[in-house]
């Protein structure tokens, strides 16, 4: 009898994400047949409306969900081994809350005073995802721990803090409310190459770090002593870890505003089936995540036609009950 290991049961599900991935191209408002989406993948002549809803709004819409379910899923896995802590995740901890407040503030600039300012609407996300954490750490920091509770009561109040200065902004800046709104709930409405460009990269090297610093990882989910003794730079490695994690996360929500809990369950159900190692618990998180909010975005768009949900409310549907059975779990194993 053959025995696969984890790892090889994992690559064998690639070819069914590529089927996966065309059906959510074709399914939508307007249903598109899956043999006119792969032949317009491949470069096959199809009818000129099919190929404008393919090429140019599904596909990158699809491509963009994948690369940002991919970044927020193992920056939230990378999180929780750094701070041992089941709850941690780029929204739990205000990270994409501060990203937001910083993107929608060089819109504001741009709109208001010096038009190019939209450019480095990542650059302001980034900055003010990286002020959100560090005012979540230092707020829950007891005696050099970081007790679950007081983590996510710092993350609500981080959260609160930076939404209010969202409402500011849009209130002072900009005129469309309903379509700020509508993009802080979480869309990928409107999705560019350029956006894809940008977050594909970017979630790209954020795998590839992730899986690079796995041994690290592995360690200091052990704990802070074991890894000290094993040769890790524990303060240098979380710093590091904040730090790229900030700046993928302020790339993710720069192009699809806030989406929530992805970073929390993803994480959970990719090392519930592989197991806790990060060399493959990482890539299995990116997979799952993109496919999760690829298939979210799917219900939001398809579901409630005419309208459209934003994504981030179908994903907090999902994932806060999943939050609060591991936070009970939590609290009644320690």
């Amino acid at each position: 009898m053959v025995k696969f290991s984890k790892s090889r049961v994992f690559f064998l599900t690639l070819p069914l994400i590529l089927i996966f991935v065309l059906a959510n191209i074709a399914i939508g408002p307007v249903y598109v047949p899956l043999i006119e989406v792969f032949k317009s993948l491949i470069g096959m002549k199809v009818p000129y409306t099919d190929r404008i809803i393919i090429l140019q709004l599904r596909l990158p819409r699809v491509l963009l969900g994948l690369g940002v379910g991919a970044a927020l899923s193992v920056t939230g896995n990378a999180f929780q081994a750094m701070l041992k802590n089941p709850l941690a995740d780029p929204y739990i901890l205000g990270v994409s809350s501060g990203a937001a407040f910083g993107a929608i503030l060089a819109n504001v600039i741009a709109q208001l005073y010096y038009p190019y300012f939209v450019f480095y609407m990542w650059i302001f996300a980034f900055v003010f995802g990286l002020l959100a954490t560090a005012i979540t750490y230092f707020v829950s920091r007891r005696h050099g721990k970081l007790p679950p509770t007081e983590l996510i009561l710092s993350g609500v109040i981080v959260n609160l803090m930076f939404g209010a200065g969202v409402t500011f902004l849009i209130v002072y800046g900009w005129r469309d409310v309903q379509i700020t709104s509508f993009w802080l709930l979480g869309s990928l409405s409107g999705a560019g190459w350029h956006d894809v460009l940008l977050v594909g990269i970017s979630s790209t090297a954020a795998v590839i770090f992730f899986m690079a610093i796995s041994k690290y990882l592995n360690a200091m989910v052990a704990g802070e002593e074991e890894a000290i003794y094993l040769g890790v730079n524990v303060e240098m490695m979380k710093l590091l870890i904040f730090v790229i994690g900030t700046l993928i996360t302020a790339i993710a929500v720069s192009t699809s505003g806030i989406i929530g809990f992805v970073g929390l369950i993803i994480p959970h159900i990719s090392r519930r089936l592989f197991g806790s190692d990060h060399r493959i618990s990482t890539p299995a998180s990116a997979v799952f995540g993109g496919i999760f909010l690829v298939a979210c975005d799917t219900v939001a768009r398809s579901a409630f036609t005419p309208a459209e949900m934003p994504i981030g409310t179908i994903t907090a549907l999902i994932g806060a009950p999943i939050f609060i059975y591991i936070l009970r779990r939590r609290v009644q194993n320690v």
